[in-house]
C-alpha cells in the first residue's frame, strides 16, 4: 500500500495557513457542492470566466476531497470545456492519492490523463511525488491485467437501413477526425500516454532530490516503461523498432507482459475500412504479424532478472520513505500557497483601487450635476427665453418628436371647441 500522505501532511499546516483561502474547506458542507456546480457551468460562459485564478480551481478541488466526492470533481475535470477546471500538480497530487487509498486505479488513471494532456511533464521538471504516484499507479493497473481483456467485437450490422449511408455536408461542428489525442477515452490508451511522458522526462533530467540511486532505478526502468506505452498503445511500428534496439535492457516480466497486450489488442478485420471519426486500430493480420515479430526479437533480448514490480515498489517506497523528500513537497506546498496568496492580495488590491476610483467619479459626477442644477434653478428667469428656445432646438427622439406632434394636435382641437362654442353662444343671443 501507498506509504506516504500528502494530504495529512497538508492538512496538519501550521495554523496561519489553515486561514488562507484554499484551506478554508471547513466551513462549507456538503450540500454547497450542487451549488458550487450550478455556478461553475454558469459562470464558464460569461465573460468573466476568463480572470478565473488558480487558486480557485486549486480550492474547489480541496473543497470535493474534504467532502470525500472525488468522483464528482472528477466529472468536471473530464467537461473542462464546460467547467473550466484544471488541475495543478499539488491537486492532482491529493487527487490521485485520495484514489490510491480507494484502490481505485482506473479514476487514479483519469487524473494522470488530465496532467498527461496538459503535457505537463514535458513543461515542468519531474517531482519525486508525481514520480512515485504515477509508478504506484502504473503497477498496480498493470498487475490487476484489466488490460489484457479483449474488448468484445462489434460486428457490423447487417441490416439494410445501414447499407445505403448518405453523407452530407453541414455547418461546421466539430473535426469529424479522430486526432488521437483530446479523444482518446480508453483507458488503455492513455496510460500508454502517460508512460511515454513519464519515460520521456526520467531520461531528460531529473531533479536535485532524484540523484544518486534513485537516479540509477529511474533510469533502469525507463526502458521497460517505453515499451510498455508503445505496447497499450498499439502502435506496431513503434514498439517493434524500440524493441529491436541493440542497446536495449528490460525486465523479463515486461516482455511477457507485453506478449499479452499485443494479444488483447483492440483490432478490425482484415477487409474492412477505417470509419470516420473514429480511431484506426491495427487487422487481426496485422496484430498476428507483430506478435510473431516480437516473440522473434524477444528471443534475442536478455532480460534484467529483478522483476520489474519490485523495482517499482523498492523506488516508490524508497521517495515516499524519505524525510528530506517529503519535507521538500511539503515547503513546495507551502510556497505555491504563499504564491495563492499574493496573486489573490494582488488581484484584491487592484479590484479595491478600481472600486474607489469609480466611487470618486461617481461622486465628482453627482456633485457636479447638482451644481448645474443649482445653477439652472438660480439663473432660470433670468434666461428663461434662451432655455426654452434651445429646448426646442435640441434634437428629439421619436417618442419626444410624437408627444409634441400631440401637444400641438390637442392645441389646435381646443381652439376650434373653443370657435365653435363662440359661435353657437352668439347665435343663441340673436
Amino acid at each position: 500500500m501507498f506509504q506516504s500522505s500528502l494530504l495529512e501532511q497538508v492538512r496538519d499546516f501550521p495554523h496561519y495557513l489553515r486561514f488562507q483561502f484554499v484551506n478554508k474547506v471547513q466551513q462549507t458542507d456538503k450540500t454547497f457542492l450542487n451549488f458550487l456546480e450550478d455556478i461553475t457551468y454558469k459562470f464558464h460562459e460569461t465573460q468573466n470566466s476568463l480572470k478565473i485564478l488558480d487558486s480557485t480551481r486549486h480550492a474547489m478541488v480541496r473543497n470535493y476531497i474534504h467532502h470525500n466526492e472525488e468522483s464528482r470533481v472528477l466529472k468536471l475535470l473530464k467537461e473542462r470545456a464546460k467547467t473550466g477546471v484544471f488541475l495543478d500538480e499539488v491537486s492532482a497530487n491529493l487527487l490521485l492519492e485520495c484514489f490510491i487509498k480507494k484502490r481505485n486505479y482506473l479514476a487514479g488513471l483519469s487524473v494522470m490523463w488530465e496532467l498527461c494532456l496538459q503535457s505537463y511533464l514535458e513543461k515542468e521538471p519531474l517531482t519525486p511525488y508525481v514520480t512515485a504516484l504515477w509508478l504506484y499507479t502504473t503497477g498496480e493497473l498493470i498487475k490487476s491485467g484489466v488490460f489484457f481483456e479483449r474488448v468484445e467485437e462489434v460486428g457490423e450490422s447487417d441490416n439494410e437501413d445501414d447499407v445505403d449511408v448518405d453523407y452530407r455536408s453541414v455547418a461546421y461542428l466539430r473535426n469529424p477526425n479522430y486526432d488521437g489525442w483530446f479523444d482518446i477515452g480508453r483507458p488503455r490508451l492513455q496510460l500508454g500516454h502517460c508512460l511515454l511522458s513519464l519515460a520521456s522526462s526520467i531520461e531528460r533530467k531529473l531533479p536535485p532530490l532524484l540523484q544518486n540511486n534513485l537516479a540509477i532505478d529511474l533510469k533502469a526502468i525507463a526502458p521497460s516503461l517505453r515499451l510498455l506505452g508503445f505496447a497499450l498503445l498499439e502502435n506496431a511500428n513503434q514498439l517493434l523498432t524500440f524493441a529491436s534496439s541493440k542497446s536495449l535492457v528490460v525486465h523479463g516480466d515486461v516482455l511477457a507482459t507485453v506478449e499479452k497486450l499485443i494479444k488483447s489488442s483492440d483490432r478490425r478485420p482484415d477487409n474492412s475500412e477505417t470509419r470516420r471519426g473514429e480511431p484506426v486500430l491495427l487487422t487481426e493480420s496485422e496484430v498476428d504479424s507483430t506478435l510473431e515479430k516480437f516473440k522473434a526479437i524477444v528471443s534475442t533480448i536478455t532480460p534484467l532478472k529483478k522483476s520489474f514490480y519490485t523495482a517499482l515498489a523498492s523506488l516508490v517506497t524508497s521517495i515516499t520513505t524519505d524525510t528530506s523528500i517529503q519535507k521538500a513537497e511539503v515547503e513546495r506546498v507551502m510556497r505555491l500557497y504563499d504564491t495563492f496568496e499574493v496573486t489573490r492580495a494582488t488581484v484584491w488590491q487592484k479590484e479595491a483601487e478600481s472600486l474607489r476610483r469609480r466611487g470618486v467619479l461617481e461622486t465628482v459626477k453627482s456633485r457636479l450635476r447638482g451644481l448645474a442644477d443649482e445653477e439652472e434653478r438660480l439663473t432660470f428667469f433670468e434666461h428663461a427665453d434662451t432655455i426654452e428656445h434651445q429646448a426646442w432646438l435640441a434634437p428629439r427622439t421619436r417618442s419626444e418628436r410624437r408627444w409634441s406632434r400631440l401637444k400641438e394636435w390637442k392645441k389646435d382641437l381646443r381652439e376650434y371647441q373653443e370657435k365653435q362654442q363662440g359661435s353657437r353662444d352668439a347665435a343663441a343671443d340673436s
